[in-house]
C-alpha cells in the first residue's frame, strides 16, 4: 500500500506547479497587452500632437 503513496505525491507535485506556471503565464501576458496598450496610448498622443501641430500652422 505504501508504494501507492509515491506515484500520489508525484502527481499532486506535477498538477500544483503545472497551476502555478498557467498563473504565471497569464500573469505575463496581462503584463505585455498592458505595455502594447501603453504603446498604442503613446502612438495616439503623438497622431493628435502632430494633427494639432498641423492644423495650428
Amino acid at each position: 500500500m505504501a508504494w501507492l503513496g509515491i506515484p500520489l505525491i508525484v502527481a499532486f507535485s506535477l498538477a500544483y506547479y503545472a497551476h502555478k506556471n498557467k498563473l504565471n503565464h497569464k500573469q505575463k501576458l496581462r503584463e505585455i497587452e498592458l505595455e502594447e496598450k501603453q504603446i498604442e496610448l503613446e502612438m495616439m498622443k503623438e497622431r493628435n500632437g502632430s494633427n494639432t501641430d498641423e492644423k495650428g500652422d
